[in-house]
């Protein structure tokens, strides 16, 4: 398992926070690289209402090896008090691509 590179997302309220935690992530090697897409709008339900809003996404990519410390970073970084984090395992991945991801996250 160690040699798999999964996929996490999370939404922000900022792109200034979106920056900041896409900048950490990759500086404590907990991500080889984390993508933040321009504003997208989110609809959810959250205390019994119906709320819209404009949110950041960040995809993060990462070794299946960091996956618990980067959990750990997320819920103590993220300003949410229930951030979105929601993990999937690329089933096929470039050779090169592999190796320098894994290597940039380990």
């Amino acid at each position: 398992m160690h040699d798999t590179l999964l996929i996490g997302w999370t939404t922000v309220d900022s792109e200034a926070v979106a920056q900041r935690l896409a900048s950490g992530l990759v500086a404590t090697r907990l991500a080889a690289c984390v993508q933040i897409d321009a504003s997208v709008q989110s609809v959810y339900r959250w205390e019994g209402a119906v709320q819209s809003a404009s949110e950041w996404r960040l995809m993060v990519k990462f070794s299946a090896a960091r996956s618990a410390e980067l959990l750990a970073y997320i819920e103590a970084q993220h300003p949410y008090d229930v951030p979105e984090w929601v993990v999937v395992r690329a089933e096929q991945v470039a050779p090169a691509y592999l190796k320098w991801a894994l290597g940039e996250s380990e």
